[in-house]
């Protein structure tokens, strides 16, 4: 995790996945430790794509999530243009 010079972005690189049980047209995520209601960017190492999400909950501390970053929506992956199951991405939020 890095903080930008103002103290106030953070910026964060691994892993993300799909949640497996997302039904919602909309941009959301888990993340490990930003606040509920957090708006982050998040791209695609890959490709460069970047979609915005809204975190709507804690990632839980499981041993499937264990090298996970996030998890998002079905929605916003798609937007990400990615096949993998496992991706590698970058999200920069304020907290």
């Amino acid at each position: 995790m890095r903080v930008n010079e103002a103290g106030r972005r953070v910026t964060e690189s691994g892993l993300a996945m799909v949640i497996p049980t997302d039904a919602s047209d909309k941009y959301l995520a888990l993340h490990k430790t930003a606040a509920v209601g957090t708006i982050m960017e998040v791209r695609n190492i890959m490709n460069g794509q970047a979609v915005y999400v809204r975190v709507i909950g804690r990632l839980p501390d499981t041993g499937e999530n264990d090298k996970v970053l996030l998890r998002l929506s079905k929605r916003a992956v798609q937007r990400l243009a990615t096949p993998d199951q496992r991706f590698r991405v970058e999200t920069s939020y304020v907290p």
